[in-house]
């Protein structure tokens, strides 16, 4: 089994040893603590890291004043420390904070340990607030996530699964086991990429100091997904409605040809957005005519064998409708390219 060191794997242990060692530093007790609030703090994006730490400090607060609170009123045992936590659980929730639940229970209880005894519960605050602390600075300066690259990595590995998959799915090549596995790998990549999208989309809106890349590439790469998820699309309308009425082999030419020619498509988009295209490469300008063909093709024939036709005519127009988001995609890169060229020579 192959084991893949990532970067937050990384990063989760510098968090951890930078926190035991300021808690050392500082003479702390507790310095366990501060290791645990470390480990939860530690999040994906630079951003979430920050609204996470936040809303820890928020709600660690909350706990760690309800609990000393309870402490000093009556005598802490098994049912009051359990109806606390009840209490801290559900103000949290209603803060919209839930992220933060499991680390505030921790301070909670840690403070209710005190009995009442602030200095000592001040003291235990503080080993997390430090554990915390250092798992954000450690996120935001230790290799922070390059939202765009995994992005893009992640697509140009999505669309070679992809590119197999619809090169074979009409002449219907690849095993059975072999096209479930392909398929099940490239719905991963795909809710893989689609995650990236979101923290690139939520980094440019929220943290508007830090914005990773200019606005019209995420115009882009939003459209970037929308095509991978039509591409979905086919392959589905192809294994629920073309197999079952298959004509001949002059159909599957057909079908095998447009789909060859948008996949390649798809590619030189890819391509062309990356910067490795040559300037002024024409990109399939014929590829609408194509889909359109195919399409009209498919409704002509439906009034011949009109069961058969019927399922071949909603294959066309899932095809017709990769089309149409791959030219879309194809003049939106055009679109950002020119802008920036048109920057540079300013």
């Amino acid at each position: 089994m192959n084991v893949t060191i990532g970067a937050r794997v990384v990063k989760t242990g510098i968090a951890v040893a930078l926190a035991l060692y300021i808690t050392h530093q500082l003479g702390l007790k507790g310095v366990t603590i501060a290791g645990v609030a470390a480990i939860f703090a530690i999040q994906p994006s630079v951003y979430k890291s920050w609204q996470h730490m936040l809303e820890q400090v928020q709600t660690n607060t909350l706990g760690a004043i309800l609990a000393l609170g309870v402490s000093l009123v009556m005598p802490v045992n098994e049912v009051v420390v359990g109806l606390t936590c009840i209490a801290v659980i559900l103000i949290t929730l209603a803060l919209r904070m839930e992220t933060t639940v499991t680390l505030t229970l921790v301070t909670t209880i840690v403070v209710l340990e005190a009995g009442g005894e602030w200095m000592y519960a001040l003291e235990r605050f503080s080993t997390i607030l430090i554990g915390i602390a250092s798992a954000f600075l450690v996120n935001a300066v230790v290799m922070p996530p390059n939202h765009r690259k995994q992005f893009l990595d992640g697509y140009r590995e999505a669309l070679g699964t992809m590119s197999l998959l619809l090169r074979t799915a009409v002449s219907d090549e690849l095993k059975e086991g072999e096209a479930k596995s392909q398929r099940d790998k490239l719905n991963d990549t795909v809710r893989k990429i689609s995650e990236r999208y979101g923290m690139l989309e939520e980094e440019w809106r929220k943290w508007k100091r830090f914005r990773p890349q200019p606005g019209r590439h995420l115009v882009v790469q939003k459209q970037m997904v929308r095509a991978m998820t039509v591409g979905q699309l086919v392959l589905d309308a192809v294994q629920v409605h073309y197999f079952p009425q298959r004509k001949d082999d002059s159909a599957d030419r057909a079908f095998d040809d447009a789909l060859e020619e948008l996949i390649r498509y798809h590619e030189y988009a890819l391509l062309k957005y990356e910067g490795k295209m040559k300037p002024g490469e024409q990109l399939y300008d014929k590829i609408g005519e194509l889909t359109e063909r195919l399409l009209r093709d498919a409704i002509e024939s439906v009034g011949g064998e009109p069961k058969g036709s019927v399922s071949l005519v909603v294959v066309a127009s899932a095809i017709y409708e990769y089309g149409r988001q791959l030219r879309r995609l194809d003049k939106m890169v055009g679109h950002v390219q020119g802008a920036e060229e048109a920057a540079s020579a300013e």
